[in-house]
């Protein structure tokens, strides 16, 4: 049968789940038809057939993705998003590495890695639930899963375009803090590339995407900048209480703005 996806029975996993949802998401014009079962050696040795976290082999050339013969080996949804040229877009993703090693190791080892006893609270119950419609409804649910990976792929790409944007964006000390100052309204990335610096940026500076101000909110785990301050100021129209974040009534000229983040800043 052509357009066959096969993957394995029984409970269902991110992994495959992801690895699917990518294939589905590429070649959005063709209709595949899923089955959960064991393939058999005919259906491993024809490169029409997609097989994904089963069967023992990886041959991406045949399209077999299974990891099950090493714990070296990535998690399934690499292997595919590898085969399909998306490794450099997706690998910028926050959660790429760590789902990876969740499907590996499992949710023990991650949670001594973490220093806490017990990972599984933090499951998403709507993973959770796809998963569960993957095991019991895989074929009413392709859509969704074309959607999903469609929408993981362009958010990716956002993300990457928005680390570029960042990267060249103006950067200044502030009371000895690191700056960025963006002129967009999409502050997607932000927090991910500062990070990244050395040292890392610890405030930006971007439009408010939800008014007609700015937006000012503290980084990483920046200590010493509390935006609770600015509370009060009449160019302030909103100040959270935690101090994590600001923004202005009005896009007022950017040496105001450097002033409130001074006033933030202790001293």
């Amino acid at each position: 049968m052509n357009n066959l996806i096969i993957t394995h029975p029984g409970s269902a996993h991110f992994d495959e789940f992801f690895a699917i949802s990518l294939v589905l998401a590429v070649n959005h014009d063709v209709i595949y038809t899923i089955e959960r079962r064991y393939p058999t050696k005919e259906e491993l040795a024809n490169p029409d057939i997609w097989v994904i976290d089963v069967g023992m082999t990886l041959e991406p050339n045949l399209k077999n993705f299974d990891h099950h013969q090493g714990t070296d080996i990535p998690a399934s949804f690499m292997l595919v998003a590898d085969h399909l040229n998306l490794t450099a877009t997706l690998r910028i993703i926050s959660w790429w590495e760590f789902k990876d090693k969740f499907d590996r190791t499992g949710p023990f080892e991650i949670a001594d890695e973490l220093g806490i006893e017990d990972i599984l609270p933090f499951i998403n119950p709507i993973e959770d639930w796809f998963l569960e419609l993957f095991e019991q409804n895989h074929g009413e649910i392709h859509p969704m899963m074309r959607s999903f990976g469609q929408h993981v792929i362009t958010g990716a790409r956002t993300l990457f375009s928005q680390f570029e944007f960042w990267k060249n964006s103006e950067k200044r000390i502030v009371k000895n803090k690191i700056v960025l100052i963006g002129l967009t309204n999409d502050s997607t990335g932000v927090q991910r590339y500062s990070s990244r610096m050395d040292p890392p940026a610890e405030i930006s500076v971007s439009y408010d995407g939800r008014g007609e101000g700015w937006r000012l909110a503290r980084l990483n785990k920046a200590r010493g900048v509390d935006f609770s301050k600015l509370e009060g100021d009449e160019k302030i129209q909103f100040a959270h209480k935690t101090g994590f974040i600001a923004k202005t009534k009005q896009r007022i000229p950017l040496n105001e703005v450097i002033k409130l983040v001074e006033k933030a800043i202790a001293d």
